[in-house]
């Protein structure tokens, strides 16, 4: 614009050649990284496929157990029905006076060979079964023979109820444990099924990591690409920018995109146009319409206000740059200006 060019000097080349060097290398990457996951396939479905087989085989086994341990309580149940009835018809109260009674009967026995081993003893030291001291030692042996039969008898009655309880007890507690065995099995059963499910779903996880590992790859070649475009666009930008502001009146309204493009806020001086013609009235504004074109701008229309003439009438809608010209602020009027 204007005729002018930059004296930017341009991008050191080394820069674009680096960027290239990078992209090819990231292709090379790429390319790594997809024959390697393509070589693990195999050892990653075989070993899918043995860890399957593990957990099916596991599976199966589980409800082996179970089946077993369902028969085995089939089976012995008839045991512990027998053991319940027998705990049923245990009669503590007889099976006590049974056995005080023969506990009453060795007492018996022992007290028995206790006064005969007295007797003995007297007869060895010479004193008379009829005398006073003989009498006393027998008198001192029944006693304690009334205090042992009692205490045997009660003992044996203990015994007796402890035998009960602990009939009671083996009943209750027969087989107990296989419903939560049989239960346990199936538990497990299902955890190996469910550990054959997380193995299938590793398994494709695994092999899917390789190509998503490309994927994210391949996104950043095409990133490093996209940066290279935008890097080159901006620099011609910037280029046509610093060349445009070499000149001042290549500032005019900013860079027109075409016909039909509309400005709030541009310049509006006399001094940067030519060809000014009348194209009509505003009567709301009360301000005349211009075709003009602007100098720098040569073939190119466009319709507007001049900026003395709306100064008149709306000082506050124009406003004057550092270089002097005057500006119209569009805006303020309500207005657009517009290329024709």
């Amino acid at each position: 614009m204007g005729g002018k060019s930059s004296s930017a000097p341009a991008p050191d080349p080394r820069l674009v050649e680096a960027q290239i060097d990078s992209m090819r290398r990231q292709n090379d990457m790429l390319d790594r990284v997809v024959a390697n996951s393509e070589s693990m396939l195999p050892a990653q479905r075989e070993q899918a496929a043995f860890a399957l087989d593990a957990a099916r085989e596991g599976v199966e086994n589980a409800r082996a157990d179970r089946e077993w341990m369902l028969t085995r309580r089939t089976m012995l149940s008839g045991v512990q029905d027998r053991l319940v009835r027998d705990a049923d018809a245990f009669d503590a109260a007889q099976r006590g006076d049974a056995l005080a009674q023969q506990a009453t009967a060795d007492a018996e026995s022992a007290i028995a060979r206790a006064r005969d081993s007295s007797a003995r003893d007297l007869a060895r030291r010479g004193i008379s079964p009829f005398s006073g001291a003989s009498r006393s030692a027998d008198a001192r042996l029944q006693l304690g023979s009334a205090a042992i039969t009692a205490g045997a008898a009660n003992t044996a009655r203990r015994a007796a109820r402890q035998e009960g309880y602990a009939l009671t007890d083996r009943a209750a507690n027969a087989l107990a444990g296989y419903p939560a065995l049989s239960s346990a099995a199936t538990t497990q059963g299902a955890s190996l099924a469910a550990s054959g499910v997380s193995v299938a779903n590793a398994g494709a996880a695994g092999m899917n990591a390789g190509f998503a590992t490309a994927a994210d790859v391949a996104g950043r070649v095409g990133a490093n690409a996209t940066g290279m475009f935008n890097a080159q666009a901006s620099y011609k930008n910037q280029q046509d920018q610093i060349a445009a502001s070499s000149d001042p009146f290549n500032t005019i309204l900013g860079a027109v995109a075409g016909a039909g493009t509309s400005w709030a806020l541009g310049r509006s001086d006399r001094r940067l146009k030519t060809d000014i013609v009348v194209a009509g009235h505003d009567d709301e504004l009360g301000l005349t319409v211009y075709h003009f074109t602007y100098k720098n701008l040569p073939g190119r229309r466009f319709e507007g206000f001049m900026a003395d003439e709306v100064e008149a009438r709306y000082p506050d809608a124009v406003t004057q740059d550092n270089l002097g010209y005057s500006r119209v602020d569009y805006g303020r009027l309500g207005r657009l200006m517009r290329e024709v």
